[in-house]
């Protein structure tokens, strides 16, 4: 015998407020919510890292869920967290080479 199901999908949205990151030059944000499904614990959020040419200190900005949610889910606490992008290689004057560093953010 075959179930009838149904699946379900959360979709949270998120803001990124910018501290000493720069949108567009230090980051790039390609969409405001991400969905999870029925069953999911986790999901990427659409934020890349652009890679510089020039030594950088550290930056960094918050990503932020929002309580406007799709799916019956609720934004627990806590419902933002600071993420900080490591200085580049050389940070205070001397030109080379530099490590890109990425990050992931999980929704628990």
């Amino acid at each position: 015998m075959y179930g009838i199901y149904s699946v379900v999908q959360v979709s949270v949205r998120f803001i990124v407020v910018p501290l000493t990151a720069v949108s567009g030059v230090d980051y790039t944000v390609s969409g405001t919510s991400v969905s999870l499904l029925d069953g999911q614990h986790l999901a990427l959020v659409p934020i890349s890292l652009i890679r510089s040419t020039q030594p950088k200190l550290a930056r960094s900005f918050i990503v932020r869920l929002l309580d406007s949610t799709t799916g019956g889910a609720a934004v627990g606490q806590p419902a933002q967290c600071v993420v900080t992008i490591r200085e580049t290689r050389d940070a205070h004057g001397i030109f080379g080479n530099q490590p890109f560093h990425a990050f992931l953010i999980l929704f628990l």
